[in-house]
């Protein structure tokens, strides 16, 4: 592992369990070198690779678009474990180029290392529950790695299924499936006499593999069918229409059964469906106009006011939430309004706010660690531990703040809901949910 790696490893292990309320992992992996190459979905832009490798066993070396390098960043990103990789769409002479970077992944699988490639090539604006076509990239870097060995040591290949609640949503859930390792060794014959097919062949058999990690709709409008279905009956992984009673581990089990149920009764084959997806549509479109989502108009028909617990929790986060606002509040305001000024793809926004607040927050304090000992009334020692202490918890204070700013907000907008009558809604929305029951038995 090479230093500036460790490093980042360490950073974000603290910052991601902060952004997000709890990380799930499924079939953990028990080693840290292995000769794998992990093929994961890629939903979340920065933040995919943060998260599989600051929260997974495994040391991973990436696999990342070629044209974000150059005689700058190269040092660094070898530094972080980073490798360019030439896709097709970026012009210019890509076989030759993957070549020598092949060159580089066959001694690092030689050497136990382990391999993360993002499999589908691109990631879109939004949370999308599918995936899309497997490239056939990391079958090609297996076998490549296994020539240059002349097959002496396994290789494996292992998809990896990232499933967020919202990538961009703080304090959200997450889940990391593992699906069957496939030992590339096995196909030592069919590789001989025919490449390209025995490719295919693994690049199928991943690809199907991956698609039981992840809520796969195949058809991008039924996917977002999908996702106001888990909206309204609040049982999926929807980031903020769910029952907080049951774990994001069950919840995720309901969007994959389903996802599934969609593929097998397609919107095209069933016009109930359409008018079903269609009546859900005008409900969203009327609620929006009123400047109300649907968690507000359930919360207000179900939980009307400001629970006791809400405030409760705030009171005691207060006092640690003004140390937050001391350290972090105009730096993270700063961040957010330069990311969403500058940056023109959302999928960015909340990877790029937790990376640069990770680094940039820290650094705007490290006049107080060398400053508090010296005011502290402790012996020398103990001053410089409670200043460390101290120096490490403005993320947890950063945090206090934030939820406490998020809970203020709420509040105000409950004073705005107080006013707005939603009865028609709730009864639209009564119906809505008997049709879904009454058309999709899963639901």
């Amino acid at each position: 592992m090479r230093l500036f790696y460790f490093y980042l490893w360490v950073v974000f292990q603290y910052s991601l369990r902060l952004y997000f309320r709890k990380v799930y992992h499924r079939k953990k992996s028990s080693y840290a070198f292995g000769r794998t190459i992990f093929v994961s979905n890629h939903q979340g832009s920065f933040m995919d690779p943060l998260l599989i490798a600051s929260l997974r066993k495994p040391i991973v070396y990436f696999m990342v678009r070629a044209d974000v390098f150059n005689r700058f960043t190269q040092r660094i990103f070898w530094s972080a474990h980073m490798l360019p990789i030439y896709r097709q769409r970026d012009g210019g002479e890509t076989i030759e180029k993957n070549q020598a970077v092949f060159e580089k992944t066959d001694r690092l699988l030689q050497q136990r290392r382990n391999i993360l490639i993002f499999g589908e090539g691109f990631t879109h604006d939004r949370i999308q529950r599918r995936l899309h076509p497997i490239k056939k990239g990391p079958a090609r870097i297996g076998f490549s790695a296994l020539e240059a060995d002349h097959w002496r040591q396994p290789i494996y290949l292992q998809g990896l299924g990232i499933n967020y609640a919202d990538f961009n949503l703080r304090r959200s859930d997450v889940l990391v499936d593992a699906g069957e390792m496939i030992c590339l060794n096995d196909y030592q014959e069919a590789y001989r006499e025919d490449p390209a097919k025995t490719i295919t062949e693994v690049t199928h058999l991943l690809d199907t593999s991956m698609r039981t990690l992840i809520p796969d709709v195949n058809d991008p409008e039924a996917s977002d069918f999908h996702e106001d279905i888990m909206m309204l009956t609040r049982k999926g992984i929807h980031p903020t229409c769910y029952d907080d009673s049951c774990s994001f581990e069950h919840r995720w089990s309901y969007a994959l059964q389903l996802a599934k149920w969609m593929n097998e009764n397609t919107l095209e084959l069933n016009p109930d469906l359409v008018e079903l997806k269609q009546e859900i549509l005008d409900y969203k479109k009327a609620l929006e106009s009123l400047g109300v989502t649907e968690n507000e108009r359930y919360l207000k028909e179900n939980h009307p006011g400001v629970s006791i617990a809400t405030l409760f929790k705030s009171s005691l986060l207060f006092p640690f939430a003004l140390l937050g606002f001391v350290h972090a509040a105009l730096p993270i305001h700063a961040i957010k309004w330069w990311v969403e000024k500058f940056f023109k793809r959302p999928v960015y926004y909340g990877s790029t706010k937790m990376v640069i607040a990770t680094f940039i927050v820290p650094l705007l304090n490290l006049p107080y660690l060398f400053l508090l000992p010296s005011y502290l009334p402790f012996e020398n020692p103990i001053n410089w531990m409670v200043s460390a202490l101290y120096f490490l918890s403005i993320g947890l204070f950063s945090l206090a703040y934030l939820l406490v700013l998020d809970a203020c907000k709420k509040a105000f907008r409950w004073g705005k809901l107080g006013r707005t009558d939603l009865t028609a809604f709730n009864v639209q929305n009564a119906q809505i949910r008997s049709k879904i029951q009454e058309k999709i038995p899963v639901a």
